[in-house]
């Protein structure tokens, strides 16, 4: 989304600012007739390459895993080792899809380079979504879907509070972008509530097909008021989701344009396949831990797409920039609520699964418990460490519910009546 982009460059404008600071005790020439985008850029892709692996070496060397995930897969390892080293390698490459998304966009001006970055956002998560579709593991896919918003809404934005509490004591944000967040949440619970509720208490064959019909023209509607929210945001009132002090300098991507995007769409190619590999491990992996395929779609695996958005939202909140870290956080819900979840639906009709918005109502009361929370928290336009110590506190209680749960189709909570 265009907050996540707004709080990459912010990192990347305090990055270069504190390197002016440290390398130098002189004063820098001012900057003319454009010399400003030359002081900064890479000279070529090759030193962008270097640039990006060196600057975040824990996140290159996590790359490593992807040969050994694809080695354990053709070598038939045992289904925990494949899921682990996938597990470890998607990580990375998330965030080569997401550097490699920010280059590109950064060519492409403010509302198209918006508009690719919240296509590509969440890719990751597309992947993983599909990959379980193919695999029948369709509760697995709900619970990531549900996993993912949880992750969001309670562990990045109760990190980010917790985190810039401990350093300002009382942070402030734009009330109305987060209104407006916040509704957007609560449309997207309705729209998987009905048909959830409408399934539990119309219990007949012929309810279920017309719940599943119903589900894939609301899953298009929500696609719909998904480009509404892009056009609302990205243009008609982009004042409600923009830092009051970011129109500051930045520094150029990079990689250029052809470059990151040959680098996008290795590193999509690459990710589709780990994923594959990751969710086919999903059952012997279960297996093998004692966990329930709840605990795994719910808690582990939204921490692969999101890993980089975590890191983002609390950097920019320790910096007090909470209109950006609310951005990524709330915003990333409501793209997982509004693109991801219809999107999902509608790949598995055409595959002819009956992916559908019947979320067990569980899983449902969890949602709604979570956005009521967070719209309580969100409704004043301050926030506190303690606030984001009762959404983490809160997060907590959810993963040890699934953690605890049992591993049989007796005692899944996604498919218990």
């Amino acid at each position: 989304m265009a907050s996540l982009m707004q709080a990459q460059h912010e990192l990347r404008r305090s990055g270069s600012k504190l390197e002016t600071r440290t390398t130098t005790g002189e004063y820098a020439a001012v900057p003319q007739n454009g010399d400003d985008e030359q002081r900064a850029g890479p000279q070529s892709d090759l030193q962008g390459f270097v640039n990006i692996f060196c600057g975040h070496k824990i996140l290159s060397s996590m790359l490593l895993a992807l040969p050994l995930g694809f080695y354990a897969k053709h070598a038939e390892m045992d289904p925990q080792y494949i899921f682990i080293f996938n597990f470890i390698a998607i990580i990375p490459l998330a965030w080569l899809i997401g550097k490699s998304t920010e280059d590109v966009a950064a060519k492409l001006g403010e509302a198209a380079g918006g508009l690719l970055n919240a296509t590509f956002g969440n890719v990751v998560e597309m992947l993983l979504c599909i990959a379980g579709i193919r695999n029948g593991e369709i509760p697995v896919v709900q619970c990531t879907l549900l996993g993912s918003i949880l992750s969001n809404l309670l562990l990045v934005m109760g990190c980010a509070f917790l985190a810039g509490g401990c350093l300002y004591h009382t942070q402030t944000y734009n009330q109305a972008g987060a209104a407006t967040q916040c509704s957007l949440l609560s449309m997207s619970v309705f729209a998987i509530g009905l048909p959830t509720i409408y399934t539990n208490i119309l219990r007949q064959d012929e309810e279920w097909e017309h719940m599943v019909t119903v589900s894939r023209w609301v899953s298009i509607f929500l696609l719909v008021v998904y480009f509404a929210y892009l056009v609302f945001q990205l243009k008609t009132h982009a004042h409600l989701f923009q830092d009051e002090e970011g129109e500051e300098e930045e520094d150029p991507p990079d990689l250029s344009a052809p470059t990151a995007a040959v680098l996008l769409g290795v590193a999509t190619v690459v990710t589709s396949f780990a994923t594959d590999a990751l969710i086919d491990a999903i059952k012997g992996t279960v297996d093998s831990w004692k966990v329930s395929r709840e605990f795994v779609g719910i808690i582990l695996l939204p921490i692969i797409g999101n890993a980089a958005e975590h890191y983002t939202a609390i950097t920019v909140a320790m910096r007090n920039k909470m209109d950006l870290s609310l951005g990524v956080a709330a915003g990333s819900s409501c793209q997982m609520s509004l693109l991801v979840t219809p999107f999902t639906v509608l790949v598995g009709w055409a595959y002819g699964a009956e992916m559908t918005l019947n979320f067990h109502a569980f899983q449902l009361a969890v949602l709604l418990f979570a956005v009521f929370l967070v719209t309580t928290i969100l409704n004043d336009g301050m926030s506190n460490w303690l606030e984001g110590y009762i959404l983490l506190v809160t997060y907590l209680v959810v993963a040890l519910v699934y953690f605890f749960e049992g591993t049989g189709e007796d005692h899944s909570l996604a498919t218990l009546d």
